[in-house]
């Protein structure tokens, strides 16, 4: 039965691929066009590099200043022959996406939609992020798969400093209802992920950087100064009571060191307690599949309701999730009647092929295939434990 399964997921896929390849192989000659047009941009590029380069070295000994100006745009030649294959591979993949989305759109029942997919306070409640600053939504998709409405939301969160922005997400967001309120919040995340939890951005790299940067260096200091001013006294035959007058002596060294720990010291507690309040509002939890534990930890208010949960079933399906996206880091959040997945990516959504690869070979087909079935199945096992009554 299930090789019967397998077997009709193959032909369904197969049979995509074919149908959206039928459909957009006119745009391989636009491919070739453009794929020729960068050639030639690359050999006049190149040239103009070796003729630069080659005129460094010409006049290195006699014009230094003349050799300088040459090695700058010498520079600058290099980096755009370099950046020449990505942003020539990306502005394909935009135009094939503009011309042939709806091919994917229809096969999937999904529609486009405008402005901002998820308010802050839902995005606030998933605890999936870190403080943010404002939102910088791109492409946004809603379909319903199984009677169930889903969004998918290429987003960036932001946070804003006076001096700075930072990136708090980078990625895809997916957010489906269930008919199931969850008692308690539970959250999934992958190991080493610091952005969640609504805990100031970059606090626990502070916290770390500060420790390293200040508190262990001052306590090294006094140590090292320590060692050797008692080292040399008592090579020199010193008494306790002279060694103890002396390092004692040294007062402004001492007020120095302990002001900087104390300040250190100070600093991190800013960002420690906040943080270790936040913790104990979740526990977390650990399961018996050992590749499971080792890529992801859990925090849960309710053991019981999130091993209820975190089926086999279900964890399969998110490493799923995480698989077709072509990342190593996802996360994902049941909260009042919400299950939203992040998903940390710079690859923009539904690719259909590259400038590098014919049309009829391309990849990036059955990957938006597999993107989109992964959700789908990830909703479908909500829906099926729905109608089991679990």
């Amino acid at each position: 039965m299930k090789g019967n399964n397998m077997n009709i997921i193959e032909y369904d896929k197969q049979k995509f691929i074919n149908n959206i390849v039928t459909k957009i192989q006119p745009f391989e000659e636009e491919r070739k066009k453009r794929l020729l047009k960068l050639l030639w941009w690359q050999i006049v590029l190149f040239l103009v590099t070796y003729g630069l380069g080659k005129a460094v070295v010409f006049f290195i000994a006699t014009y230094p200043n003349i050799s300088v100006i040459f090695s700058i745009l010498a520079f600058f030649s290099f980096v755009a022959f370099i950046c020449n294959f990505g942003i020539y591979d990306k502005d394909f993949k935009q135009y094939l996406k503009r011309k042939c989305n709806t091919l994917i759109l229809k096969k999937f029942n999904l529609d486009t939609i405008r402005g901002i997919a998820f308010s802050n306070d839902i995005l606030k409640k998933s605890n999936l992020f870190s403080t943010y600053s404002y939102q910088e939504p791109d492409d946004i998709i809603c379909g319903c798969y199984d009677d169930v409405n889903y969004k998918i939301a290429e987003t960036t969160l932001v946070a804003k400093t006076s001096k700075s922005t930072v990136d708090v997400f980078k990625g895809v967001i997916i957010s489906f209802p269930t008919n199931k309120f969850f008692k308690t919040e539970t959250l999934i995340t992958s190991k080493g992920d610091e952005n969640i939890r609504n805990y100031q951005t970059n606090s626990k790299f502070a916290i770390k950087l500060m420790l390293f940067t200040a508190f262990i260096p001052a306590v090294l200091m006094a140590l090292v100064f320590l060692f050797f001013n008692v080292k040399s006294m008592l090579d020199s035959g010193a008494s306790t009571e002279s060694l103890i007058m002396e390092i004692s002596s040294d007062f402004d060294l001492w007020i120095v060191v302990t002001l900087e720990i104390v300040f250190s010291l100070g600093v991190i507690l800013c960002f420690a307690i906040p943080l270790n309040r936040q913790r104990k509002k979740m526990q977390e939890a650990k399961f018996e599949d050992i590749d499971f534990d080792n890529r992801f930890n859990v925090y849960t208010k309710d053991q019981v309701e999130a091993r209820y949960l975190l089926t086999p079933s279900f964890m399969e399906r998110l490493k799923s999730v995480e698989t077709s996206f072509g990342t190593k880091g996802i996360k994902c959040s049941f909260f009042e009647d919400t299950i939203m997945l992040a998903i940390p990516t710079n690859k923009d959504l539904f690719e259909l092929g590259s400038l590098y690869c014919p049309i009829q070979k391309s990849k990036e087909i059955a990957k938006t295939y597999d993107q989109i079935k992964s959700i789908q199945n990830m909703i479908k096992h909500f829906k099926l434990n729905e109608r089991a009554g679990l």
